[in-house]
């Protein structure tokens, strides 16, 4: 119930805004110093009235913006759900001004803040309706030193890692090529060798013996084949032994 009671506070100080921008606008002059004047303190009002939001409340509005389709205000106030934990608690509005341009109302307001300044920027339609707001904390400069000396080195520190991570995968192709040539050595070694094919018998002729030189085994057949004829050993002339299957002393 406290959620839907700010909700609906906020909304009707829009409203009402709206209102008062209506009435000023009869004169038909946009850019009236009065109603600059009005929105650009009401401008200020807005920051304090934001500031004094819990985490809670905010993310209802959040949620209530989605739901209209709103989604620029949305975006808004997640902008300033994030950034309220550095600015701290609401102190006061140091300047504001108001211009008309592009038909609507810019708002430039420059507020302290506990812990630091804020520069922000309140749009509203020529009705006086709310409908974006931009905020944007005031560093010092050794603070936005420091910021920019940490993007520095996120992105140098990140382009090194990277150039290592190349380096890293060029350095492995040799073992990559290596790997490879092992693996088809071992397919090579997985596959059986092909018998060999068996050696053809060596024809008869080849099994010849030259026995010139072995006088005594000559003189020994000849006499056998002598004595097997009937003859005499004196006319026969042995000029090469060979082995014959099937041969006659052999079914002696």
């Amino acid at each position: 119930m406290k959620i839907k009671r700010n909700l609906f506070a906020i909304i009707a100080m829009v409203l009402c805004m709206g209102i008062f921008a209506g009435c000023a606008k009869r004169e038909e002059e946009p850019q009236d110093a009065q109603m600059l004047s009005e929105i650009a303190e009401a401008s200020g009002g807005i920051l304090e009235q934001l500031a004094a939001f819990d985490d809670e409340m905010l993310k209802g509005m959040i949620e209530q913006y989605e739901d209209s389709g709103e989604s620029a205000m949305a975006g808004a106030m997640e902008s300033w759900l994030t950034t309220k934990e550095e600015l701290g608690s609401f102190v006061k509005v140091e300047s504001s001004s108001t211009e008309f341009k592009d038909k609507q109302y810019v708002c430039s307001v420059n507020a302290s803040f506990e812990k630091r300044a804020l520069d922000a920027t309140i749009v509203f339609t020529k009705q006086g309706m709310l409908v974006n707001m931009e905020f944007a904390p005031v560093y010092t400069l050794r603070e936005n030193m420091g910021r920019a000396a940490i993007h520095t080195l996120i992105g140098m520190g990140t382009v090194f890692i990277v150039l290592i991570f190349i380096s890293l995968i060029i350095g492995c192709f040799k073992y990559i090529n290596q790997w490879e040539k092992s693996k088809a050595v071992k397919a090579l070694a997985a596959v059986p060798a092909p018998a060999a094919p068996a050696p053809a018998p060596a024809p008869a002729y080849e099994a010849k013996e030259e026995l010139a030189d072995d006088l005594e085994l000559v003189a020994v057949i000849t006499a056998a084949i002598a004595a097997s004829e009937n003859t005499s050993a004196d006319g026969l002339v042995v000029r090469s032994i060979r082995r014959k299957s099937g041969a006659k002393w052999k079914r002696a």
